[in-house]
């Protein structure tokens, strides 16, 4: 039986993605939604899905 396993995030993805979305943001305001979007991902509770790898 195969596993599947969750690649590693990958900050500079998700950091390009939200300067796509947003590039009127300036380098603060996106490194601020990084982080949070981070421990959004990292929370195991959360029942939010990823808008990155459609989860």
């Amino acid at each position: 039986m195969q596993t599947t396993q969750t690649p590693p995030v990958n900050s500079n993805f998700i950091r390009s993605m939200i300067r796509i979305a947003n590039p009127e943001w300036t380098a603060e305001q996106i490194d601020a939604e990084v982080q949070r979007k981070l421990a959004e991902m990292a929370n195991p509770e959360s029942d939010d899905h990823c808008e990155f790898c459609s989860s």
